[in-house]
């Protein structure tokens, strides 16, 4: 008995050597590395998540519109400003649509106006626009639809929707579901070289006979807004839309809302609404503002 005694209390005593002897290690290394973190502190209210709003990425070898504002060593864009020049891109001249391409069913080229705008059709593809606001919408089989105003012209090719505005020298271009080449503009406003572009959709392309100013870029339509760029020494403009918001509050959809018993109002309103949750979830909800 007296034995077993003795090996149990030495058994005792050699673990408490060694536990001393680690903690002794332990010490000297938090000693000797006082720069260690502590895994699993600090402890407590939690910091505030903030999400992170998806966006496409600025593909810098998209030759975009005015490439000097981008390729200059002395020039630094904001990120707002290359997200901006993202949605819109300089094609030669010669690329834009011409008048005899203006052929092939009419059928779904389709254009509303507000009460108080002046504009001619001088055929069933192509409209003249003096002065307001019209929704020019292109399905197929329909191919092409251009719209002419006093310093350019604006085409809507198949599958494009575009509002299309004139008001007091400045133009306005939203493309509002159309890919590819589908909505360009081509402009040369007084005392300005001739430009052809490409929009994409959920993009604002804007032009003025004059130098543009804030109110241009952001007027009080309803419309949410973000990412605004000049160019052209401030004869042009683009900046991104929310085309949710287009479609909520821009009355010339919204009379397509209204009516949405008609084929061609269903099938108009499914592309955008399509392309509305497409540009929400790639590029993000955040940052728009709407000018009150």
């Amino acid at each position: 008995m007296s034995a077993n005694k003795r090996t149990t209390d030495g058994k005792i005593t050699l673990s408490t050597v060694v536990m001393a002897a680690i903690a002794i290690g332990c010490f000297a290394l938090a000693a000797s590395s006082p720069q260690l973190a502590a895994i699993g502190g600090p402890y407590g209210m939690l910091p505030p998540v903030i999400p992170q709003i998806p966006r496409t990425p600025f593909n810098p070898k998209v030759p975009v519109f005015v490439p000097t504002d981008v390729t200059s060593p002395n020039v630094q864009l904001s990120v707002p400003a290359l997200f901006a020049l993202s949605g819109i891109q300089q094609i030669p001249n010669n690329q834009f649509p011409k008048d005899d391409e203006l052929k092939g069913s009419s059928e779904w080229i389709l254009v509303r106006s507000r009460p108080a705008a002046a504009y001619d059709r001088p055929s069933v593809y192509s409209v003249t626009l003096k002065q307001g606001d019209i929704l020019v919408t292109v399905k197929r089989p329909s191919n092409l639809a251009i719209v002419t105003i006093p310093y350019g012209k604006v085409s809507i090719a198949a599958d494009g929707d575009a509002v299309v505005t004139f008001n007091n020298g400045v133009l306005r271009v939203q493309n509002l579901d159309g890919l590819g080449k589908s909505v360009c503009a081509q402009v040369q406003p007084p005392g300005t070289e001739m430009k052809t572009i490409q929009l994409a959709p959920g993009f604002e392309f804007v032009a003025g006979d004059r130098k543009l100013g804030g109110a241009d870029l952001r007027p009080k339509d309803g419309i949410a807004r973000r990412h605004f760029k000049f160019l052209e020494g401030g004869h042009l403009a683009v900046s991104e839309f929310s085309v949710d918001s287009a479609i909520k509050n821009n009355d010339l959809i919204a009379d397509i809302r209204q009516n949405t018993t008609g084929v061609k109002e269903r099938r108009i309103l499914s592309d955008m609404s399509k392309m509305a949750a497409v540009l929400n979830y790639t590029r993000g909800e955040g940052g728009f503002w709407e000018e009150k």
